[in-house]
Order: C-alpha cells, then structure tokens, then sequence
C-alpha cells in the first residue's frame, strides 16, 4: 500500500464509512478499534516501522473488528458464557472482516492483516493456524494493544483489569500468545505514556508518596 492511496480522499472516505458502520452497529467495539489504532501506531513506531508502514498497522486496528457487522449485537453483548455456536460466530468476524475489505475497492491489501489479528505466536489461533513470522506484522501489534485494550476495559461479562496485573499478563503471553518483540515494544511504550500522563498533573495536585 502506498502514501498516495492512504493519503487519497476516497480512501479516507471508504475507512471512515466502515468506522461509522461499525459504531452504529455496536458503539462499544468502535470504541475499542479507535483505541487500539492510536495505541498500535505508537507500538509500531517504537519498532522503527517506516511511516507509512505504521499508517498500515493503524488502518488495520480501525478495521480489524470490522467482521462483527456480521456479528449478531446480543451476542457482542452477551453477559454470559457463550455456547460453541456462538462462539464459532464470533469467531467468524475475523474472516467476515477479511472479505468485506477484500471486495471493498482501495481497502483489499489490508484484508490478509486483519483476517490474522486473532492468530498467536505459538500457532495456536484462528483462523489458519498461523505461526511466529508467517503472521503479518501489522496483524501481531494489533493482536496485543487489543488484548492490553480488551483486559484493561469493562466488558458485560467482567470488569476490567487494573493495568500493572494487564502488563504481568502481556509478559506472560510473550512467545506464546504474542510475538516477545512487540511485546517489548508495547510495554516500553505503555510505559512512556503513563510518564506523560503523570507529567499533566493539574496544578496544585500533590505527588503520591
């Protein structure tokens, strides 16, 4: 993908149309993707990726839970355990995804990425099975700043995580579930922008002991 198709007006237009598809159909998930596009860029260009590369990475967290337009929203928000069926239908939103981008003009070189967010470092993800390198690099950034965002979030069916136990998690899952080196660069970066956060103290607030 190159700078003059992501910088096209048309372009932008097909991605936000898609965005604002997927907030009316469930607000909650559009949420989501815009926090994890911001974050994921940010990882991306820790790792030394060239701009536009780190543009991808970020269109494809906008549009990797795009699927879930295909997804039934009473089962996005399902408080309960879900039975094999819906799971399976909710895992299906990986490749629904794949090939609503694939037949969407000007957006199909990000498909292959997001129909791979869900697959893990050791091979033991969905769909293909994918291991180590073979999955895209956009896809294993995104895979982890969307776990840190889905742990460190309230869902319908449990309350988020406090972010120190969300980091010991994300070590953990290192050579597993997550490639080891973006990891490194996930934390490293969410530990630069807690420092900048703590920097914005209003004034006249005191500094914990």
């Amino acid at each position: 993908m190159t700078g003059a198709v992501t910088d096209a007006p048309w372009f932008a237009a097909a991605v936000q149309q898609l965005a604002r598809e997927l907030r009316a159909h469930h607000a909650p998930t559009a949420e989501d993707s815009h926090r994890t596009a911001v974050l994921a860029r940010g990882v991306a260009v820790r790792l030394g990726l060239p701009a536009m590369e780190a543009t991808e990475v970020e269109l494809v967290a906008v549009l990797h839970d795009v699927g879930k337009l295909a997804v039934p929203p009473r089962l996005l928000e399902f408080p309960g355990t879900l039975d094999s069926d819906e799971r399976g239908i909710l895992r299906s939103h990986s490749l629904a995804g794949a090939a609503l981008l694939a037949d969407h003009a000007g957006l199909e070189d990000l498909a292959d990425a997001v129909r791979a967010v869900h697959e893990r470092w050791d091979g033991k993800g969905y769909p293909d099975g994918l291991r180590g390198e073979e999955i895209p690099l956009a896809s294993r950034i995104v895979a982890a700043v969307d776990a840190w965002d889905a742990m460190t979030h309230h869902r319908p069916y449990r309350r988020g995580l406090p972010a120190s136990e969300a980091r010991v998690r994300l070590a953990l899952g290192a050579e597993s579930q997550f490639d080891p080196e973006v990891v490194d660069a996930l934390l490293t970066e969410l530990h630069a922008r807690s420092g900048r956060l703590a920097g914005r103290r209003p004034a006249g607030s005191r500094c914990p002991v």
